[in-house]
């Protein structure tokens, strides 16, 4: 008949190709059954695991400048990291107090105070402090809830 056939090893095509990076990207991304995930899952949330950090380097500042006053300038990096902040004695321990100092008063009838306006209030002063004390400095972030723990306080006495 007047049919070629061409049979092709393995090795013959592998030798074909040139070494270049794999078109498809790893992932380990799985649903529930452990399938991996539909192709449009990948568009709406992007590669995952995320590929690494661009090569540029995130710039960081020199942990032994940073002391509770030290301010930082707008172009220089944040203060502190998000673990610094959160194991920090001054800001965990004056917005737990601040938050104690709510509990109380709020919990007194006498007091004037009322869950359903102080909560937004504090948990919006927990986000600000946050910011203060992460990128401008340690004492804008340390007012507030010393104010509100004396200003609690003074409510839950009358």
């Amino acid at each position: 008949m007047g049919e070629e056939t061409v049979s092709l090893s393995a090795d013959s095509s592998d030798a074909a190709l040139p070494d270049a990076p794999s078109a498809t990207q790893g992932t380990t991304c799985t649903e529930n059954n452990g399938t991996p995930c539909p192709h449009w899952v990948h568009k709406v949330i992007g590669q995952y695991p995320p590929l690494p950090e661009s090569a540029v380097p995130q710039p960081q500042r020199d942990p032994s400048t940073v002391h509770f006053i030290t301010y930082r300038a707008w172009n220089e990096p944040p203060l502190r990291t998000n673990k610094e902040v959160f194991r920090s004695k001054w800001y965990v321990g004056t917005h737990v107090g601040a938050a104690v100092a709510m509990v109380v008063a709020c919990r007194n009838q006498n007091s004037g105070e009322h869950w359903g306006s102080q909560v937004p209030i504090q948990a919006g002063l927990f986000g600000m402090d946050y910011l203060q004390f992460r990128f401008i400095g340690g004492p804008n972030a340390i007012g507030a809830p010393i104010y509100s723990m004396i200003k609690y306080s003074r409510k839950s006495t009358h």
